[in-house]
């Protein structure tokens, strides 16, 4: 029991953050959700199999299950219980894919492998995890001494509590054990792939060559922007050529929609603002007579920040509230005013200024027990201290250690705080250091000593009525009805386009919108909008839907544009190809005026841009300041060249240029075969892997279709 003490003991976890290289080969945040809905059987398949959808929340719940008691905590925002979900998803996904590939090589993981992990505490996972020293670092004998004690303990002699804590224990480490085999797999296939590669005696003297030999160029460029696009005569073939150049960047790899929405925030009204500072007044009226029982009052007014027994120093108060603190004479109200900061009305007042400290050195012996003895027993103690005896041996004589905790007020002041919790810490602030003093609570006595302090502070016992300013049902349902009379007028997504801006409202556009977006474009809890998005037929539009996380938005969206996975066509892709297909026109009709011409003749053309760039090679970017641009085809495009060489016109990203070598910075770096063998494969080996994952990922033809359910 000893040793589950010291696990408790090590108090609430940070948020375990797993498999982080295992999942390299999942494509960025890809995969967001809100909340399930019934009546449908799979949220998506991976490589031609379906995935239920009762597997997805089963494996929802139980990583839940597992981030809680990381946490300590039982209760997780809807911002988390969404990045979960995209975590079970992106796990179920590489497992599904990894395992597939493993299967037809004969690779596995054995038992043994994974004993041997956890002996050696190799993962750096098993640093996260409560089984760990007081140095920090993964101890085994502890884990070993939890399940030998999990597997024979009688829930009986435990509490309820305790036993809830201990199964929690084991499912985290059931999944702890689980991630380091999978983690294992992943190694022993990246080591396969990483086997695989190799370099060879022409490559790596090629590579040292274009590494090492720099050079000094000249570089005159015709900008794309000194010809005017509607000077550029683009043609069908030219539209055609330039779709087939670019045709693999087209590549559709998730189904996608346009939409056009609007996103009308609903706003308080003048009138709104006049019944909350009415209101507030009355409150201000009804504080200035009351004494007593501030909590149950701020909680009647509807308070953003409620009462605490506990006084806060100026840090932990609200701005607005500390700059009007020396406009209250002693004790008393000020209010109502308003706060522009968070546009609220506001209304406080002062009970009582103490004093405290910013943080508080203590240790505590705890007497458990009620009645005269137990109270003699603490005051015996207290005594004891207080003539000099070792705190830390009068608290061993009791089998407790009385450990020297420091505790600052930015832990506890910005909670709620009252009853016998607010006593303790009050009591903490109101000693002194070297005080040694006994503290009577429900059931025990606390003897506490102060061991230091830091930073007087003056406090303030303050009740502070902050009421942010909201609409009211009457603004609501005006804001609703208008943008429900516009849409009787306005029913397609071309409707929309010519006459939203006409009638105030903005209509905003998000190409490509895919259904991994939990919400439409950041605004809160519009899912529902969103699966609407993925049923419509091209053209609709939606209804209104009332979102936002204070429900204070009311959206519409226009499907205009379905794209489906593939290619995408000529006519999809026209705006990305006409660009193109001009900058390929403009290409040709610069070359034209800087073709056969020397250096001499080139610094005589209208709009051309002359440079000097030093020490550029093969594989560097020429960063061209005249341009304000990097130009990655300069350092290729010389490497060959002798000295005093023209290129011919090379096509840039942002021009046409001409380069001329103008000198030649040989290394003095003698070549190594070996050695330049070794770093192309480590450049290999750091980047090969994750393409390879990626490429299976994709031929997996992954489909997700969480949104319809979740």
């Amino acid at each position: 029991m000893a040793t589950l003490q010291k696990i408790r003991s090590k108090g609430p976890l940070l948020l375990i953050v797993i498999g982080l290289a295992m999942l390299a080969f999942i494509l960025g945040d890809a995969w967001k959700i809100i909340r399930p809905t019934q009546g449908l059987q799979f949220v998506g398949s991976i490589d031609g199999k379906n995935i239920s959808a009762m597997d997805f929340q089963k494996e929802l719940e139980n990583y839940t299950e597992v981030v809680k008691f990381a946490n300590q905590s039982n209760d997780l925002t809807e911002e988390q219980m969404n990045s979960l979900r995209d975590e079970v998803w992106a796990i179920m996904v590489r497992n599904q894919i990894l395992s597939k590939e493993a299967e037809k090589i004969g690779l596995t993981v054995t038992d043994a492998e994974v004993r041997d992990v956890i002996e050696r505490g190799s993962d750096p996972i098993l640093a996260s995890t409560p089984f760990s020293g007081s140095d920090g670092k993964f101890d085994a004998d502890l884990l070993k001494n939890f399940l030998a004690f999990y597997n024979e303990f009688d829930p009986s002699t435990v509490s309820y509590d305790e036993y809830e804590y201990y199964q929690s224990m084991y499912r985290y480490w059931l999944f702890i054990e689980n991630d380091i085999k999978s983690g294992l797999l992943y190694s022993k296939y990246s080591a396969l792939v990483k086997g695989a590669l190799v370099s060879n005696p022409i490559a790596a003297k090629d590579s040292y060559v274009n590494r090492v030999m720099r050079s000094d160029v000249l570089i005159a460029a015709l900008p794309y922007s000194s010809l005017n696009d509607a000077d550029v005569q683009v043609t069908s073939s030219d539209l055609k050529k330039a779709y087939a150049e670019n045709k693999e960047e087209l590549y559709n790899y998730t189904e996608s929609r346009d939409i056009y929405y609007i996103d009308y925030e609903i706003e308080p009204s003048q009138a709104d603002r006049e019944a909350l500072l009415a209101e507030v007044n009355e409150i201000t009226t009804q504080l200035e007579e009351m004494d007593g029982d501030y909590a149950s009052f701020l909680r009647r007014s509807d308070s953003e920040i409620a009462y605490s027994e506990v006084p806060r120093s100026i840090k932990n108060l609200p701005e607005d509230v500390v700059a009007r603190l020396d406009s209250v004479n002693n004790l008393g109200v000020f209010g109502p005013y308003y706060s522009n900061y968070d546009d609220s009305y506001n209304t406080f007042k002062v009970l009582n200024i103490v004093n405290g400290y910013d943080s508080i050195q203590f240790a505590m012996i705890q007497v458990i027990g009620e009645g005269e003895e137990y109270d003699n027993r603490a005051d015996s103690i207290m005594k004891a201290a207080k003539k000099g005896a070792d705190f830390a041996e009068l608290a061993a004589k009791y089998n407790q250690t009385a450990a020297e905790n420091w505790m600052s007020a930015d832990s506890y002041e910005p909670a709620t705080i009252s009853g016998e919790n607010a006593l303790y810490l009050n009591k903490l602030n109101s000693m002194k250091k070297g005080e040694v003093d006994v503290l009577k609570i429900s059931g025990a006595n606390l003897v506490i000593k102060i061991f230091d302090t830091k930073t007087p502070l003056k406090k303030y016992d303050i009740a502070i009525v902050k009421r942010p300013v909201e609409f009211s049902e009457e603004t609501s349902n005006a804001a609703y009805n208008k943008l429900s009379a516009f849409l009787t007028q306005n029913v397609t997504v071309d409707e929309l386009k010519q006459n939203a801006e006409n009638s105030d409202f903005r209509l905003l556009y998000y190409p490509s919108f895919e259904s991994y977006s939990y919400n439409i474009s950041g605004v809160g809890r519009s899912h529902e909008a969103l699966r609407w998005v993925f049923g419509a037929n091209e053209g609709e539009v939606s209804r209104i839907f009332e979102v936002g996380y204070a429900n204070d938005h009311l959206l519409v969206v226009g499907v205009d544009k379905i794209n489906k996975r593939g290619y995408r066509s000529l006519d999809d892709a026209s705006a990305i190809i006409s660009h193109r297909a001009i900058l390929n026109k403009k290409s040709e009709l610069l070359s034209e005026k800087l073709a056969g011409l020397t250096i001499e003749e080139l610094k005589k053309v209208d709009d051309i841009v002359l440079d000097t760039i030093r020490f550029i090679n093969f594989t560097n970017n020429a960063f061209v300041a005249a341009l304000s641009a990097s130009e990655p085809n300069v350092g290729p495009s010389v490497a060959k060249l002798e000295k005093g060489e023209l290129t011919v016109p090379i096509d840039g990203d942002n021009c046409v240029f001409v380069a001329e070598k103008i000198a030649i910075n040989e290394s003095s770096s003698d070549y190594n075969e070996t050695t330049e063998k070794s770093r192309l494969q480590t450049i290999a080996v750091s980047s090969i892997p994750s393409s390879i994952f990626e490429a299976l990922y994709y031929n997996a033809k992954v489909v997700d279709e969480r949104y319809k359910l979740f």
